[in-house]
């Protein structure tokens, strides 16, 4: 039986690895998107 500062430490641990996880798929897909706005003006 794990105690409770061990259970909250890998929870802690697994949540920053996903969030890491996700920043890096953003900014992944960040640099495959090539922005081309087009503007007119009336």
């Amino acid at each position: 039986m794990h105690s409770f500062t061990y259970r909250a430490n890998a929870l802690l641990t697994f949540s920053v690895t996903i969030l890491a996880v996700l920043c890096g798929l953003a900014s992944l897909s960040d640099n495959f998107n090539v922005p081309s706005p087009t503007a007119e003006i009336q």
